[in-house]
């Protein structure tokens, strides 16, 4: 009786072991082990747009005289900057002596409008009146031109016929800050920053030709 039941068993155990391989299917021959997952870090699921080989250093554009800045900039034409600074000489003189800041804004770089600025409170603090008087321009010259990094700039002579006059808080004339048709020689210097797309110049710069 005892082989009997072995047999039985060794019969059942057979059986289970046939049915389990039609079921799951068995492993031939010799596979390879299938390679260890490697976990995810943080930077593997950071996806990169840039193209490197899209990066490109900026252009320095420097240059010296006209030429240059005619040719770094095409948009420079010398007839139309010479008739821009004509108008913004009488104009700027005028926002000055009237003591229109608003205006100046608009034309002067910001250390220049500063100094103007400060000149009109001062002027107004002692209750002075300034008159400017431009009675004729007789030249406007395009001395040169730099471009340092972008920024160019451009240096103008003017020869024109003034009047200034000056007057305190009791309407007197201030005789040393006043003239009468005088042939003044001023250099003015307009900056642009050549990269913008805006087209205007800046007032940066002013002076006579006797103190350059």
């Amino acid at each position: 009786m005892p082989f009997i039941d072995i047999l039985i068993f060794a019969v059942i155990a057979l059986f289970l072991i046939f049915r389990l391989r039609s079921i799951l299917g068995g492993r031939e021959g010799f596979e390879k082990p299938q390679p260890k997952s490697k976990p995810q870090s943080a930077k593997d699921n950071v996806i990169n747009f840039k193209d490197q080989s899209s990066v490109t250093e900026p252009i320095m554009l420097n240059g010296s005289g006209l030429k240059d800045l005619r040719k770094m900039d095409p948009s420079f034409k010398e007839d139309e900057f010479l008739d821009g600074a004509k108008a913004a000489f009488s104009l700027i003189l005028g926002a000055f002596a009237e003591g229109n800041v608003g205006e100046l804004r608009r034309y002067l770089g910001f250390d220049l409008y500063e100094e103007f600025s400060g000149a009109i409170h001062q002027r107004n603090s002692a209750g002075e009146i300034l008159k400017i008087d431009v009675e004729k321009v007789k030249d406007v010259q395009l001395l040169d031109s730099e471009i340092i990094e972008g920024i160019a700039t451009v240096s103008v002579k003017y020869v024109t016929v003034q009047s200034r006059t000056l007057t305190d808080a009791s309407d007197n004339i201030i005789d040393e800050d006043s003239v009468s048709s005088e042939t003044i020689e001023d250099i003015w210097v307009f900056e642009r920053d050549i990269r913008s797309s805006d087209p205007n110049w800046r007032l940066v710069e002013t002076g006579t030709a006797e103190n350059d």
